[in-house]
């Protein structure tokens, strides 16, 4: 049976800093079994919306390839 993906939020952190994307999948599971160096984010921090950063924070499609995702 086919099912809507969901967004989650995911973070790949890489020691001095990280990089945040959202990622459309049917399930968290598929996202690290496909990247496990990222941390599935249950909620969005505090500072994602309080102002005090201004984040442009991508959306990728899960089986889009690596090319379509840097454009």
């Amino acid at each position: 049976m086919w099912a809507m993906k969901k967004k989650f939020l995911t973070l790949y952190d890489y020691g001095t800093g990280g990089i945040w994307t959202y990622i459309l999948a049917n399930s968290a599971k598929d996202i690290l079994d496909k990247y496990p160096k990222l941390t599935i984010v249950d909620q969005e921090p505090g500072w994602f919306i309080d102002g005090r950063v201004h984040l442009v924070i991508r959306t990728i499609d899960i089986d889009d390839t690596l090319d379509e995702c840097l454009k």
